[in-house]
């Protein structure tokens, strides 16, 4: 398997996962209109012959600073807005649950985040986790979540770096 930029060469009329607004996303052209109108960049997980096995999305974002970090973790920054990557989506096949492939989607799209911000700046990759048990998930990951909402969370590009 290998991450691959959106190509509709490749097969999605296959995937499933078990949301079923994220199988809708890929299958019926959302991601499509999303790429050509510069709204998410879209990566595809592919096997050997082409068929599509998960995605996942990146969009440059903002957040306001005072309204989503502490005191202390806005201080660092001098403008109202703070310059975030949002992973939008993440979605593995359903055939590929529990074998940690949906982890290592999500690294990949971390360290692919953390390449971009070396040409536009990004201090963080955020999310918005649909439960508690998806934030959990990130959690293990070290995102944290932002002051006011929990199920949005963050994890800086100088702790991305780190990974290996």
């Amino acid at each position: 398997m290998r991450v691959v930029p959106f190509d509709e060469r490749f097969d999605t009329s296959t995937f499933e996962c078990l949301d079923e607004h994220l199988t809708a996303y890929l299958k019926e052209g959302r991601a499509v209109r999303d790429l050509n109108s510069g709204q998410a960049a879209v990566f595809l997980l592919v096997d050997a012959a082409g068929r599509v096995l998960g995605y996942y999305t990146l969009s440059a974002a903002s957040v306001d600073r005072k309204a989503h970090f502490t005191n202390s973790q806005g201080k660092q920054f001098g403008y109202p807005q703070v310059a975030v990557t949002l992973l939008g989506r993440v979605a593995v096949h359903r055939e590929l649950k529990g074998q940690g492939v949906g982890t290592d989607l999500i690294v990949h799209a971390l360290k692919q985040a953390a390449r971009a911000s070396e040409t536009v700046a990004s201090y963080a990759v955020i999310l918005d986790a649909k439960n508690e048990r998806v934030a959990a998930i990130y959690a293990r990951l070290g995102f944290v979540p932002f002051k006011d909402q929990p199920l949005k969370m963050f994890l800086p590009m100088a702790t991305i770096r780190q990974l290996e």
